[in-house]
């Protein structure tokens, strides 16, 4: 269990439909999971997880080894296709102006969320980002979990996150 695991494709979708009949650990454990930490490292967090929870997971496809066959950099098929006007800024400073794609935006922001945040805060942004509609969904994310850092952690912390975000 010192490997590292990504949600697959239908890990994602199922954190939407929730299709599986997942106990309650593992469903914990899929919405927390991603590669910032080690599959023992998740296990320990979820409390009442064990490495059984893990590789149900793993068995039925929801998540995957980090660099496994089985994870396909693929775009996630709610992201509507890429258009080529520019979206439109919706705040000082926006998002918009950031060259991240959905795929590199939903990796990125959970493990920005728990470094920033913690386990706790950062699950509540999890939650947001697993329910988030398309690109846009998750810039207002982003903007979002980018004042809570600056709230809780400070201007400078939340400018390192906003260079994180590939953002000026």
């Amino acid at each position: 269990m010192a490997d590292r695991y990504t949600k697959t494709e239908t890990g994602r979708a199922e954190i939407r439909a929730r299709v599986h009949a997942l106990t309650r650990t593992a469903r914990n454990l899929l919405l927390i999971i991603d590669p910032s930490r080690d599959g023992a490292n998740w296990v320990s967090m979820v409390q009442g997880a064990s490495a059984a929870d893990l590789q149900t997971l793993v068995d039925a496809g929801l998540v995957a080894l980090l660099g496994g066959p089985s994870v396909v950099p693929s775009v996630p098929p709610s992201e509507p296709e890429p258009s080529t006007a520019p979206a439109p800024a919706t705040a000082p400073g926006a998002l918009e102006a950031s060259s991240l794609s959905y795929s590199d935006l939903y990796d990125l922001l959970p493990s920005l969320a728990k470094q920033h945040l913690g386990l706790m805060k950062g699950y509540r942004f999890v939650l947001a980002i697993e329910k988030a509609d398309g690109l846009v969904g998750l810039q207002s994310v982003a903007r979002d979990l980018l004042t809570e850092i600056e709230r809780a952690k400070g201007a400078a912390v939340a400018r390192s996150a906003r260079r994180a975000l590939l953002l000026p």
